[in-house]
């Protein structure tokens, strides 16, 4: 006969082995569903983040013709007037775009390289109106690292040109201001081209419709982007983001 203690032993065995194996299993069964999820969580991120760069390439590529278009144009001007070293000058920056341009694979830049590419934009406009155009810059070196999505000045610097300074007689003036306020990044590009006339819809354009949707998409933080008029009656277009500090490089 089996010893009494023995046989209690086997049946609190017999009873509390199913009941753990039930357990594992249960247990098993949850962290497998946990993990189904992560793995249905990341390739949902990961479709995402996809998708917002489609997004964002898409949207990019319709900003940039407009400077392409304009430059050419700016080139054929110089040659019908035979100003071949002007033209050749212009060309040189143009190509240095260019280059920038296909090289520069990131959605987010850090703002010295942005105004490396709009420099040579403005390059080109200033040999197009001469000493009827004035520009004055003002960067903030604190902010210079500051990430922005690439051709974000271009784009305000273009829109300025297109809906204002372009049609504008006399004196074109473009100011440019640029600065880091502690965790907040503020730009305003600002242009004389219709002082003293109200804003229209048309002022902003396809251009900035699509910069706003480029900063929701690349910022999780609330961005700005706003175009007004400034004390002057100048229109002013005014871009506030996080500042996200880019390389030192």
């Amino acid at each position: 006969m089996i010893a009494e203690p023995l046989f209690h032993l086997i049946l609190i065995f017999s009873v509390l082995l199913p009941l753990v194996s039930l357990t594992v299993l249960a247990l098993l069964g949850v962290a497998e569903k946990e993990v189904d999820y992560w793995q249905l969580e990341h390739a949902r991120l990961r479709l995402e983040k996809e998708l917002q760069e489609s997004k964002y390439m898409q949207l990019h590529q319709q900003i940039r013709p407009h400077f392409f278009f304009n430059a050419l144009n700016a080139f054929l001007s110089l040659a019908r007037l035979g100003k071949n070293e002007e033209m050749i000058r212009g060309m040189e920056h143009f190509a240095l775009f260019l280059r920038d341009s296909y090289e520069t694979k990131q959605p987010l830049i850090p703002f010295k390289q942005e105004w490396a590419h709009t420099s040579n934009y403005l390059a080109v406009q200033q040999l197009r109106f001469g000493s009827r155009l004035s520009v004055s810059v003002q960067m903030d070196p604190d902010g210079e690292r500051a990430l922005i999505p690439s051709y974000t000045l271009q784009t305000l610097v273009e829109n300025a040109f297109k809906h204002g300074l372009e049609k504008k007689a006399g004196e074109k003036c473009l100011a440019i201001d640029f600065r880091r306020q502690g965790n907040w990044v503020y730009l305003r590009v600002c242009d004389n081209g219709n002082e003293g006339k109200e804003l229209s819809i048309a002022n902003g354009g396809v251009g900035l419709d699509n910069l706003r949707k480029r900063f929701a998409l690349l910022f999780d933080l609330p961005t700005q982007l706003v175009l007004q008029k400034d004390d002057r009656g100048w229109t002013e277009a005014l871009v506030v983001w996080p500042y996200v500090p880019g390389d030192e490089g």
